[in-house]
C-alpha cells in the first residue's frame, strides 16, 4: 500500500545501478485495478505474508531484474503496512483512508518535482517498451505500460506543496531502513538454500 515514490526510493537504495526493468518491476504489481485480484497478487490474502514472500522469492528467477523488482515491491508493501500504516491508522482514526490518499498524492507530486533522479526513472520507464516482462497472475505488460504512462504524465502536470506526514526526510529514512532490511532478508534467505 506504499506509494511509488516509496517503492522507487527503496529500489534505488537496493540497487542504484539497476536496469530499468528492476524499477518497472517495482511498480508492476499496482497495475491491477480489480481489488480482489490485487489483494491476491500482493499476498494480502494469506495468513503469513513473510512466509508467502519467502516462497515467492524461492520460486522466481531472480536473475530477471523485473521479477526481483516485483519481489521488492511486495517486501516494501509488507514493511510499509507493518511499520507505517498501522501507526497512521491509530493516529488518524476512522477518517484515516482519505487523509492517507491525500498525503500519498502530495508525496507523489512533491517527490517527482523535488527528487532529481526520480524524474529520470519515470521517463525511462515510460519510454521502455522492451523490458523483461514475465507473466504473473492478473498482470499484463500493457497494463504496466498504461499505469506508467498515465502516472508519469500526471506527475509532470501536477505540482503540489510538500506533504505534512510523508516528508522527503521520512521517505529517505524509510528507504534506507527498508533497503537494508531487504538486503539482509534476501541474503539470509539465499544462504539457506
Amino acid at each position: 500500500m506504499a506509494f511509488w515514490t516509496i517503492h522507487l526510493s527503496v529500489a534505488k537504495k537496493v540497487n542504484p545501478n539497476a536496469k530499468i526493468d528492476f524499477f518497472i518491476g517495482n511498480v508492476a504489481p499496482d497495475s491491477i485495478s480489480n481489488k480482489e485480484h490485487k489483494d491476491i497478487n500482493h499476498l494480502r490474502n494469506v495468513p503469513d505474508m513473510e512466509l508467502a514472500l519467502k516462497e515467492f522469492a524461492l520460486k522466481i528467477n531472480t536473475k530477471n531484474e523485473y521479477l526481483k523488482g516485483f519481489l521488492l515491491h511486495l517486501f516494501v508493501d509488507w514493511k510499509w503496512n507493518t511499520l507505517v500504516i498501522e501507526d497512521f491508522i491509530k493516529k488518524e482514526g476512522e477518517s484515516w483512508y482519505q487523509k492517507y490518499q491525500d498525503e500519498g498524492w502530495l508525496m507523489e507530486s512533491y517527490g517527482f518535482h523535488n527528487i532529481d533522479w526520480i524524474r529520470d526513472i519515470w521517463e525511462q520507464m515510460d519510454l521502455c517498451d522492451t523490458f523483461d516482462y514475465v507473466e504473473t497472475e492478473f498482470i499484463t505488460k500493457q497494463a504496466i505500460k498504461s499505469l506508467i504512462s498515465y502516472h508519469h504524465k500526471w506527475k509532470k502536470e501536477n505540482k503540489t506543496g510538500e506533504p505534512t506526514v510523508f516528508s522527503l526526510e521520512f521517505i529517505e529514512k524509510f528507504a534506507d531502513d527498508t533497503a537494508h532490511d531487504f538486503n539482509k532478508w534476501y541474503s539470509d534467505l539465499k544462504s539457506k538454500i
